[in-house]
């Protein structure tokens, strides 16, 4: 096996010289030994063109990867020249641009000949900060993520990872969505499940190690995770079973007790909404409304914003448990049926099982209180167009369910045709409990990461009814509950971002059912957790979400704090207006 040359001189003159020689000797070999992380950056490569090319056709052998595999292949590389930033078409938002970078696409091989490969994309800027980004993916995956995003959430004015010289990586994780083939087949095949919960991620992360050391003669000096919903469970993932693999994780309104979450999600979905009288149509605005009027003001503000989520439970239950209708029946858009507000507390309530499943994990923590209301939140993910009922394919259908009966016939039963209106989990236990040991990443020893020096930061959006924001919440004080928390306050760190759905980047001013001014949504996290890491600079208690425009030059529209949990923002200002200003809040306990 061919080596790397010695460690890269650190004046970039001498550098520049070399990096050529590195590649060269590096690309016909299966990887190098220089781990070096004192390297000056950045490292400019000094003929990208011919450096690029030369990784096409190459490979990485099996023993290099952490997970099983029978080796990786290089499909293509490509120059890509630099782009600008440059408004969109419509001249509405500023596109930014990114820099010359390789884009390299690589096929995973899979042990079982009829599990799929897992495809990768790798980005490696021809200026290079010496830093790893990888970013997670969404849903049931299947498409490539390419590694080319902003930073997830920040501010439009945030260049892209890739332009800040991160060389970045992104997955389809082990399978590829086929027209007409349910997101979730992917499942029967069991390489392909394994890959989907865990193994793509580390074996894209170690492919990414050898063929960026490759092009560089360099490893990364550090390595971050960045992902949110799907992305974020992915991310928690990383640092239960991979410690050492990476420095800094950001983890977005992770779907982290993903057993949990499909089970409850067929259940309150579909198993719930399937009684008679009991789907939830045309009643999400009259929760909306009536959640806002008892919890509101709890902030000490009354802005349409439920932001003292820890005090709002008690008042919310009693305000919508009124709104029952005489008869109990469905008397119309004004009151609940009973069967309806059953359905309402049991999405509040959450899931228990009569078995623990992986980590000891018993219940799914039920939705939190506000924002049902807005665009796509209730009405796309636990109310639908059409009642569940219809099927569990139908068009219309809530998402909830949607998601969570794929899981009950492709993960559990293994047969398309089970009908997930008759599922429950004690006739699977088995099975349950497998996948589960797969999916969740709910382990709260994470000594081994704290050992390695890694750093954690998680960011829950309160009115988020794709999961519950509680989840991630609950995690954390799990963490606290068994490392104890001067300890976890040394490397993780959990904020909550009032009235903001499923992995909010804001809401729009003049949005229905919110301010005026919309519901700041963004700030940099990578930023943060980078600081962190590299400068040792622990998070603040405290930090400004912003609506920015999305053209140049961003002039700011509304900002609001982002507190770190326990602690909530409270109105400390006055004067009209005067909510859309993070400057008239503080963040406070209860």
């Amino acid at each position: 096996m061919q080596t790397l040359p010695s460690p890269l001189p650190s004046q970039p003159s001498q550098r520049k010289t070399l990096v050529a020689v590195a590649i060269a000797a590096a690309l016909t070999a299966c990887g190098g030994s220089d781990d070096d992380d004192s390297f000056a950056t950045p490292l400019v490569v000094a003929n990208p063109a011919s450096a690029c090319a030369a990784l096409a056709g190459q490979s990485v052998e099996a023993a290099r990867i952490g997970e099983p595999t029978t080796g990786a292949t290089v499909k293509s590389a490509t120059l890509k020249p630099a782009v600008a930033d440059a408004p969109n078409g419509a001249g509405t938002a500023t596109v930014l641009g990114t820099p010359e970078y390789c884009e390299v696409l690589v096929e995973i091989k899979p042990v079982d000949p009829a599990a799929p490969l897992v495809n990768t994309q790798l980005n490696l800027p021809s200026s290079w900060n010496g830093k790893k980004l990888q970013f997670g993916g969404s849903g049931y995956n299947g498409t490539l993520v390419t590694g080319l995003d902003p930073s997830r959430n920040a501010p439009p004015d945030v260049p892209r990872p890739i332009t800040r010289g991160y060389m970045t990586t992104g997955t389809d994780s082990g399978h590829q969505t086929q027209a007409g083939v349910e997101a979730y087949a992917f499942a029967l095949n069991q390489e392909a499940l394994v890959n989907f919960a865990y193994a793509a991620y580390k074996k894209t992360h170690d492919v990414a190690v050898a063929l960026g050391q490759r092009y560089y003669g360099k490893r990364p000096m550090k390595s971050y995770y960045m992902g949110g919903s799907e992305g974020g469970r992915e991310a928690m993932m990383m640092a239960q079973r991979y410690p050492d693999d990476y420095d800094g994780i950001v983890s977005i309104d992770p779907v982290m007790n993903w057993t949990g979450l499909q089970t409850f999600g067929n259940w309150i979905g579909g198993i719930r909404q399937s009684a008679p009288g009991a789907w939830l149509g045309g009643k999400t605005q009259l929760v909306h409304d009536t959640v806002l009027a008892a919890c509101d003001s709890l902030d000490g503000i009354a802005d349409g914003v439920v932001s003292n989520y820890g005090a709002c439970k008690g008042a919310a239950e009693a305000a919508l448990a009124a709104k029952v209708c005489a008869s109990g029946n469905d008397e119309g858009t004004s009151c609940l049926s009973s069967a309806q507000l059953a359905v309402v507390q049991s999405a509040h309530a959450g899931y228990r099982f009569s078995f623990p499943v992986a980590n000891g994990m018993q219940a799914y923590a039920g939705f939190g209180f506000g924002g049902e209301g807005l665009a796509g939140n209730w009405s796309n993910w636990l109310v639908g167009t059409a009642p569940p009922t219809d099927g569990p394919t139908a068009n219309g259908i809530n998402q909830v369910y949607r998601f969570g009966n794929g899981y009950v016939r492709y993960f559990i039963a293994q047969n398309a045709a089970f009908d997930p209106l008759g599922y429950e989990p004690a006739n699977f236990r088995d099975r349950v409990l497998q996948v589960s040991q797969w999916m969740d990443a709910t382990n709260p020893d994470l000594t081994a990461f704290r050992a390695s020096g890694g750093k954690l930061l998680l960011r829950e959006d309160m009115s988020d009814t794709a999961q519950s924001p509680l989840t991630g919440l609950n995690y954390f004080d799990a963490v606290v509950a068994r490392m104890g928390a001067s300890s976890v306050g040394e490397f993780f760190a959990a904020y909550a971002a009032t009235g903001l759905p499923h992995t909010s980047g804001g809401v729009a001013a003049g949005a229905a059912n919110a301010p005026a001014y919309g519901i700041p949504g963004r700030v940099d996290l990578l930023a943060v957790v980078e600081n962190w890491v590299e400068k040792g600079i622990k998070p603040a208690t405290q930090y400004t979400l912003t609506n920015k425009n999305a053209l140049a030059p961003f002039a700011e529209i509304a900002s609001k704090p982002l507190c770190q949990y326990p602690l909530y923002p409270r109105y400390t200002g006055s004067g009209a207006g005067a909510g859309a200003s993070a400057a008239n809040f503080s963040c406070v306990a209860n």
